[in-house]
């Protein structure tokens, strides 16, 4: 089938194209809110089945899981993954950049997102993130992605939610044109 059909088919599901494969990717939203979960015994997280329904509607199951901060885990559906691996080769003389591409690929591994919902966390990322044996939170991010947050990244961020004036935050984010 030639490749304008395909595309005016998925079309009509809301669809754009992956610019790696060129395979149609149905539009789908990520989930929005932040669950609970924790690392099984075998070093997987189970996410929320928003998460999994999300996952099911992609062409590839598989994701790679990282860190580009040495901070916070994040899990990448691959399409979305090879667009900040082409971002940060083609920023590779910024040494943020840099820093970020070495990380990744330190702690991160390739693997599929089970018929469960569950995703192969590799020891060397458990480890120096700290995220086994507590309970962890997962969230969207950048409509793209996952973060996975631990304990410790979470209070930090809770930290800052308390710290910061509801009012300012409000007069800053309508100033910047917040529907």
């Amino acid at each position: 089938m030639p490749q304008s059909v395909v595309l005016g088919v998925w079309s009509e599901f809301g669809a754009k194209l992956d610019d790696q494969s060129k395979v149609p990717v149905p539009v789908v939203e990520m989930p929005r809110g932040m669950s609970r979960a924790k690392i099984d015994d075998k070093g997987r997280i189970k996410l929320p089945a928003g998460f999994l329904h999300f996952f099911d509607a992609l062409p590839e199951r598989k994701v790679f899981v990282t860190s580009t901060d040495g901070r916070i885990a994040e899990i990448y559906p691959i399409s979305a993954w090879r667009e900040m691996e082409k971002f940060l080769i083609a920023n590779r003389k910024l040494d943020s950049a840099r820093r970020a591409l070495f990380t990744a690929g330190r702690l991160g591994s390739d693997c599929e997102v089970d018929t469960q919902g569950r995703v192969t966390v590799n020891s060397e990322l458990r480890a120096e993130l700290g995220l086994d044996n507590q309970e962890l939170h997962v969230e969207p991010y950048n409509l793209n992605r996952i973060r996975i947050l631990s304990a410790a990244m979470f209070k930090e961020s809770m930290d800052d939610f308390r710290a910061a004036d509801p009012k300012k935050d409000k007069d800053e984010l309508l100033a910047a044109g917040m529907p």
